[in-house]
């Protein structure tokens, strides 16, 4: 009953926010992590029944096949999908259904990433992933405060501060707020990389600062004279400090790594309606499955063939047990998680690398009063 209610609020908090634009163009910024030469794609949104969420550089594009359309979808980037044949880890963080990566970036379908999302019980549940990957097309990573690559992106950066609701526009090179409620902006700065185009793009915003919300709530497009809008809302006493980053990709940017992969000389798109046998293109296989009863928060670690847990709140792990298919090679592959039953949150927190001795950790946390039982599975 309390995890039922729990859901309910989340998606009342998500059927609250106002609906600015087409649900391909909305974009959130969630928690950045630092780089570390990982790039990272976050994508939320209510599903009720299929649907696949398709990803190509920095362009966003949901196909519904049953059920209802996909409602209230915000996504960020750290860094666009790289036009090269990048291996992508899966983090499903929340949704009682299953979702899935089915097909990996390839020359043949124009490096696009494809996920399935597939809510198949009555009505509808929030569903949120995160996809990962190493881009090894990046020549440096002197993101500065804007955080992305230079080669293909500008920015603007604005500080200011906030008292109530207030929203910022850009258009060119030229930055402006307007009052929604309280006493509004003051101290605001802001700097231009370079002048933000007269045509539609997708803009990011991330390194966001402040003790409220922030949140994109217009794409440039022609209806708004290309224009940018950020809402900020501060529902404390008093002003708050605030800062963030809009970046988008820039004109001058070609992708010389790659060929006949560059922008103007796109390959050609191959529409594949079933998606194959819905299966990734890649040797990705099953690693292990873990189930266990939790009550509270646990970290489960895998090296090679071992698996070891470490408690961290709540009642210690019981019942539990896994089974290996496969090792965990010493390679650095990436590792997703896919959680079959359980009430609360499973995610990858840190990936197998050489600074930690090829082990990976998936953190389940389960808030509700008493135990239940998780079963995961994970894919190397």
């Amino acid at each position: 009953m309390k995890n039922s209610a729990l859901k309910v609020g989340l998606l009342a908090s998500l059927i609250m926010i106002p609906f600015f634009s087409g649900a391909a163009n909305a974009q959130w910024y969630g928690n950045q992590h630092p780089n570390s030469g990982i790039s990272r794609f976050r994508w939320e949104g209510i599903v009720d029944g299929t649907s696949f969420v398709r990803i190509q550089g920095r362009h966003v594009q949901v196909e519904t096949r049953s059920g209802l359309p996909v409602q209230r979808q915000r996504y960020n980037f750290s860094d666009p999908l790289p036009r090269a044949s990048v291996e992508l880890g899966l983090d499903a963080f929340n949704g009682r259904g299953r979702v899935r990566l089915v097909q990996y970036p390839r020359a043949n379908n124009d490096f696009t990433a494809v996920v399935r999302i597939d809510d198949n019980s009555g009505g509808r549940d929030v569903y949120g992933f995160e996809l990962q990957w190493y881009d090894r097309t990046r020549r440096d990573d002197r993101g500065g405060w804007g955080g992305n690559n230079p080669r293909n992106t500008d920015s603007v950066v604005w500080r200011g501060r906030v008292d109530g609701e207030s929203t910022i526009r850009f258009r060119g090179d030229r930055a402006w707020d307007e009052t929604v409620n309280g006493y509004g902006v003051s101290n605001a700065r802001y700097n231009f990389s370079a002048v933000l185009p007269r045509h539609p793009l997708s803009v990011n915003l991330i390194n966001s600062e402040g003790r409220g919300e922030v949140l994109i709530v217009e794409q440039p497009n022609r209806g708004n004279d290309y224009t940018a809008a950020v809402v900020v809302r501060d529902r404390q006493g008093g002003a708050g400090n605030y800062a963030f980053t809009l970046t988008w990709e820039n004109a001058r940017f070609h992708d010389d790594d790659h060929g006949d992969g560059r922008p103007g000389n796109p390959r050609p798109r191959r529409r594949d309606d079933d998606y194959g046998d819905e299966r990734p293109d890649d040797s990705r296989s099953r690693g292990l499955r873990w189930a266990g009863r939790v009550d509270g928060s646990d970290v489960i670690f895998i090296q090679g063939n071992r698996l070891w847990v470490d408690h961290r709140s709540g009642q210690p792990i019981y019942d539990e047990g896994h089974r290996f298919f496969q090792p965990l090679p010493n390679g650095g592959e990436f590792i997703t998680v896919r959680k079959i039953e359980g009430r609360g949150s499973v995610r990858v927190i840190e990936q197998p690398s050489r600074n930690n001795n090829y082990t990976a950790a998936i953190l389940i946390e389960d808030r509700d009063g008493g135990a239940d039982r998780y079963e995961i599975e994970v894919e190397w």
